[in-house]
């Protein structure tokens, strides 16, 4: 769909007379198909210089007009704007330094229009709270919300790296391995949050982005959700999500959600990354969401051979229809991960652990240990051979682990 950002600097060329109607229309059913099949949709400029419409010249005089309508930022008391990073549905984005702590960050505005309206408001104060209640690496960190000038505003985090929608458009799938680290470094975002019975409620690849160390950093909680909070804003029979990435549960507009929505969306993304498309390409959202509920899962493995059986299980598990047959919380999914990471070889339902309740103070686990205990001679020489070995294999190692740290 085109956000107004696009919209707006369509009309503004048209009324500079850079573009006409029909070329207009023409760039956002461009944008439209490219939504619909699954990828970021470009932006109308890129579109049109494309297609020969407009020169760089002409963008770069358009983006000054528009840069000096939405000034509004510069105006928050402690920050200085450096740059305009984007506009969502909600508010723009921008790339700021923070006077007092002379450092990088970025500012999330709510659209004026929207701050008039309480429940958009309560929607955007409830981002910055759920953010202020997380700590961890693989969580886009909170560090201000305020108002200033009648400019409602949430500060947070700058990360220095692409979303894995924009690392899908330039370069194509993910290599397996570096797809599930990533995954792996998600699923242990959402194991925190849990903690804080938050579920996110949109996870797809936009809304994950990676640093330009290699860290994944889970961001966008404007949909997130406290399970012991009130459900004025998610009432049943209406479903919240990205229709290419939701959960069946979500489709349905069911209310009672947990973090086994979040793991198929995330599973959903895995698919993506993998195969290097959505796992329902439909040709709307209500067919996608309908496709989610009904379709069995297309095999990734028949959109690319190479793909191994073990991660095809990994994202058939997360994918379920029914939640009580996927993961059943975060915990349970970032040890499938790891023990698929530590032997790629090795089918991922037989390392399902059952046991999560015993680690709940595991959370220093990595994925290098696993990949540490697997490289010792020891582990490769005496290679478990039925599930109920490698469960207590990986019961007992995990365990004694913990022993150890608490001497």
């Amino acid at each position: 769909m085109s956000s107004r950002d696009d919209i707006s600097f369509g009309e503004l060329a048209v009324r500079l007379k850079y573009l006409s109607q029909d070329q207009l229309r023409e760039a956002l059913i461009i944008q439209q198909k490219m939504s619909d099949m699954g990828l970021k949709p470009k932006k109308v400029g890129d579109i049109c210089i494309e297609k020969g419409w407009l020169d760089p010249s002409q963008i770069q005089a358009m983006l000054a007009v528009q840069g000096k309508r939405s000034s509004s930022a510069s105006q928050i008391a402690g920050y200085k704007v450096i740059a305009k990073l984007g506009k969502g549905s909600m508010g723009s984005v921008y790339k700021a330094r923070q006077l007092s702590m002379d450092r990088i960050v970025a500012i999330k505005t709510l659209s004026p229009n929207l701050a008039k309206d309480p429940q958009f408001l309560k929607r955007f104060l409830r981002e910055a709270r759920s953010v202020a209640r997380l700590n961890h690496e693989n969580i886009i960190a909170g560090y201000d919300v305020g108002e200033s000038n009648g400019i409602h505003y949430f500060v947070m985090e700058f990360v220095d790296g692409p979303t894995v929608s924009e690392v899908l458009m330039s370069r194509g799938p993910f290599p397996e391995r570096e797809a599930l680290i990533i995954i792996h470094q998600v699923a242990r975002a959402l194991e925190h949050a849990s903690e804080y019975n938050i579920i996110h409620r949109d996870i797809k690849p936009d809304n994950i982005m990676v640093s330009s160390k290699g860290v994944a950093k889970l961001c966008d909680l404007g949909l997130a959700k406290m399970l012991d909070s009130d459900s004025s804003l998610t009432q049943a029979g209406h479903s919240m999500g990205t229709p290419h990435y939701i959960s069946p549960e979500q489709a349905q507009g069911l209310e009672n959600i947990d973090s086994r929505s979040d793991i198929y969306s995330l599973g959903a993304t895995l698919y993506h990354m993998i195969a290097g498309r959505v796992p329902y390409p439909g040709n709307s959202p209500v067919t996608v969401m309908t496709q989610h509920v009904n379709e069995p899962l297309p095999s990734i493995r028949a959109i690319n051979p190479a793909i191994s059986e073990a991660l095809e299980s990994l994202i058939g598990r997360m994918m379920m229809k029914n939640p009580a047959q996927r993961f059943q919380n975060p915990t349970e999914l970032r040890f499938a991960i790891e023990a698929l990471l530590a032997s790629e070889s090795r089918p991922v339902m037989n390392v399902y652990v059952e046991d999560a309740d015993l680690f709940e103070d595991e959370d220093e686990t990595t994925c290098e240990d696993v990949l540490d205990a697997d490289r010792r001679p020891s582990a490769r020489k005496n290679k478990v051979r039925t599930v109920e070995d490698e469960r207590k294999r990986n019961i007992s190692g995990l365990m004694n682990r913990k022993k150890r740290r608490k001497r």
